[in-house]
């Protein structure tokens, strides 16, 4: 059975100001500099932190010569390695999520469940998927399940939203989209937020392993 590793951890608050430094200064220096652009700490931490995980999995996985150096872009901007293993990042609110497999493609988004206008977002969602929503005893929390599912479902094949959402719909865990396969997994990682994994392969393992930045345990970098 395939084994996919979701890397996760959160920031509470903002990084000692000598520790961020030395976690940034581990990135190659286009990496860096693209880091110091957001505005936001959070935005600089959640970036940093999914770096930080995306090494901290290659090296627990044994792949501890492949560096972020070595990153490389398809024409859709999806970041890979060339090597026989894939991964992909996503951050919400205070999380920041790595999921890394072998031989698998894969996708994952995480959504913070927050209060939201329905009417802004009825061109994504099917009529049965709406049906789903408004009959479900926490509206929200289905709604977020669904667009989970959408984005990592996108996320996997690669080509982001130039894929109509609309078109993504699932049936018993299962998403089929031009003719490719794909496999649903929902993840709990906290109850106030929805987190969906979408593999190539089924009955993919889940493994998961939280890291916290702040008690200084990227010790393997």
């Amino acid at each position: 059975m395939k084994i996919a590793h979701i890397f996760y951890s959160k920031f509470k608050k903002e990084l000692p100001k000598y520790l961020y430094q030395d976690y940034l200064s581990k990135l190659p220096l286009e990496l860096q500099e693209k880091n110091q652009r957001f505005v936001r700490w959070q935005d600089r931490h959640a970036n940093l932190f999914g770096k930080l995980l995306l090494v901290k999995v290659l090296n627990t996985n044994g792949y501890d010569t492949v560096s972020l150096g070595d990153l490389k872009y398809s024409t859709d901007k999806r970041p890979y390695f060339e090597e026989s293993f894939d991964f992909n990042i996503s951050h919400s609110g205070e999380y920041v999520i790595c999921a890394f497999s072998k031989d698998v493609r894969l996708g994952v988004d995480i959504e913070k469940i927050s209060d939201i206008n329905f009417d802004h977002f009825n061109k994504i969602m099917t009529p049965n998927q709406w049906s789903d929503i408004h009959a479900s005893t926490n509206p929200t929390a289905t709604f977020f399940d669904y667009w989970t599912m959408k984005e990592s479902i996108i996320k996997a094949d690669g080509r982001g939203l130039s894929i109509p959402l609309l078109q993504i719909q699932e049936k018993d865990r299962e998403v089929c989209y031009e003719n490719k396969q794909w496999y649903i997994q929902h993840i709990e990682i906290n109850e106030a937020y929805s987190t969906c994994l979408a593999t190539n392969v089924s009955d993919v393992q889940i493994s998961k392993c939280y890291i916290d930045f702040y008690e200084n345990e990227f010790n393997i970098i």
